[in-house]
């Protein structure tokens, strides 16, 4: 046994010993969101949906041991009760994704239209990293169709490009997006 396999092995044993014997208080922390009308994925009626941010944090009691995750968007059908995360949601239809859709439109065709440099700035970036969060790959693709337009130089389709991987999208969909933008040797 390599020493790598020892140390991976005494990592596991380690862990199954905190998990058997320590005491985790698990807790979530809800923020209410806006309230919107949609196609319910599981009960199938067009009703009112809840968004909501979902914050969860695990305490080990007796030490200073704090876990927290990212806020996860949320998605909540009124009717059944339903819970989906916002990444599920194929459409572009809940209200606070449909603003950072336009914001990040319109940052992203002003970055495009002037003379792109080779990597993203670090503002733009956060914004996409935060809409990638929020928004379904088909939403995602859908941003990247409307502002392929504003590519007009070689440099602005190698951004587009760049941008198209930032949005953790694959080559057939910055393909597909872009619809002959990019050269053939891009593809």
């Amino acid at each position: 046994m390599s020493l790598n396999e020892q140390f991976n092995q005494q990592y596991e044993e380690t862990i199954k010993l905190v998990k058997s014997r320590a005491l985790w208080r698990v807790g979530e922390q809800f923020t209410e969101g806006e309230t919107l009308r949609c196609h319910c994925f599981n009960c199938g009626y067009v009703s009112l949906h809840q968004r909501f941010d979902i914050t969860r944090h695990r305490i080990l009691l007796g030490k200073s041991i704090r876990v927290m995750e990212a806020p996860q968007p949320m998605l909540r059908c009124r009717r059944c009760g339903h819970q989906q995360h916002l990444r599920d949601v194929g459409e572009l239809v809940v209200p606070s994704t449909i603003a950072l859709h336009d914001e990040l439109r319109d940052t992203l065709r002003d970055h495009l239209s002037g003379n792109p440099a080779d990597d993203l700035p670090k503002d733009i970036r956060e914004q996409v990293a935060e809409f990638r969060e929020e928004a379904s790959s088909p939403v995602r693709q859908l941003l990247l169709t409307a502002i392929a337009d504003a590519a007009v130089s070689v440099k602005a389709v190698a951004a587009l490009e760049t941008i198209g991987r930032e949005l953790f999208l694959s080559a057939d969909q910055i393909a597909g997006a872009t619809d002959g933008q990019l050269p053939p040797s891009a593809g």
